[in-house]
């Protein structure tokens, strides 16, 4: 189903004439667990199409933990990037999905929730943050593959990653 996945979001990309940055997006899938998707170094999953899993952050950050993973950890534009464009095909994705940025042990200093990952990079949307603690990231029409500090109580998609896929 992953390999599948893959071809078809390659497949679509050549189609709609967008020029992957590098050809490969996606690697081989064979030695990765089901349902994860790798780029570079890391690999991500995607939850909360409709009828699928959500929730407050959290537990997102809990269910990642569980997977052996973490909440997403995003540390450049172009990994920013192409995690956006996966949501965005996910057509049942909920448009917010939480990754693992929050300022939840200070105000105002944003930390990756695996307590160690220095923050490399961000892209807020326009006005943010603003004075909320979990961070989530957006695919829609207007702000697509920006981040929001959002309310850590409401229910949203999530992305997990894991550094190195098994």
């Amino acid at each position: 189903l992953s390999i599948c996945f893959s071809f078809f979001i390659l497949k679509s990309v050549l189609r709609l004439g967008i020029p992957p940055k590098n050809p490969q997006i996606f690697d081989h899938f064979s030695h990765f667990p089901a349902g994860w998707l790798r780029f570079q170094n890391k690999c991500f999953l995607f939850k909360g199409k409709k009828n699928e899993i959500q929730g407050n952050w959290s537990f997102a950050r809990s269910w990642c933990r569980e997977q052996g993973g973490e909440l997403a950890i995003i540390d450049s534009q172009y990994e920013n990037g192409r995690i956006d464009f996966v949501a965005s095909y996910l057509k049942d994705l909920e448009h917010a999905a939480w990754i693992g940025l929050s300022d939840l042990l200070a105000e105002n200093q944003y930390a990756w929730s695996d307590g160690v990952s220095p923050v490399l990079y961000t892209n807020w949307d326009t006005n943010e943050p603003n004075n909320e603690h979990c961070v989530s990231l957006t695919h829609s029409m207007v702000s697509s593959g920006k981040w929001n500090d959002d309310a850590c109580h409401k229910n949203h998609s999530f992305v997990c990653y894991m550094k190195k896929c098994q």
